[in-house]
């Protein structure tokens, strides 16, 4: 695979199997292409004006450029947590709620113990639990990224994406 941002090569010939059920890390000097090549495995990059990929990258056989994969379904098995905290201006219950939601999910039963589950997978469960419907924006950084954790958790994605998850 290789990825363009116009003419700039920034991803030259990158060829790798990620095994499945397994953590597997990318190290490397701030600027190297780690952020750019994660994103590229959710087509995060598609939002990107000039971004060209050209290469196969597969999910269980199916290239997840070229064979008319639905992104919204990529997304919902490829799950992404950025470096950066980004939660919704929504309260912490809507924010862990809006991605099963999305995919169909209308139960308010079903949706509290999803978002109680993820919170507690996040670690995050004890300190937000009586603020269920306050703004997620009013969190600490570092309960923002554990909050966007669970989001991400939340649709019980096959494969996570997290890129410097802890850094805030």
């Amino acid at each position: 695979m290789d990825l363009y941002y116009g003419s700039f090569h920034a991803l030259k010939n990158i060829n790798i199997n990620i095994p499945e059920r397994e953590i597997t890390a990318f190290i490397g000097p701030s600027g190297c292409g780690k952020s750019t090549f994660l994103k590229s495995l959710n087509r995060m990059n598609d939002l990107v004006e000039g971004c060209r990929i050209s290469g196969d990258i597969k999910l269980d056989g199916v290239d997840i450029y070229k064979d008319k994969m639905d992104v919204n379904v990529l997304r919902k098995r490829v799950g992404m947590v950025f470096q950066k905290p980004n939660p919704f201006p929504m309260s912490i219950y809507d924010n862990i709620a809006y991605g099963p939601r999305t995919h169909g999910v209308r139960s308010k039963a079903r949706l509290d113990e999803i978002v109680e589950k993820s919170l507690r997978d996040a670690a995050i469960w004890d300190e937000v639990k009586d603020r269920l419907n306050k703004s997620a924006l009013g969190m600490s950084g570092g309960q923002q990224q554990r909050l966007c954790i669970a989001r991400a958790l939340a649709v019980e994605p096959e494969v996570l994406l997290m890129d410097e998850p802890t850094s805030a």
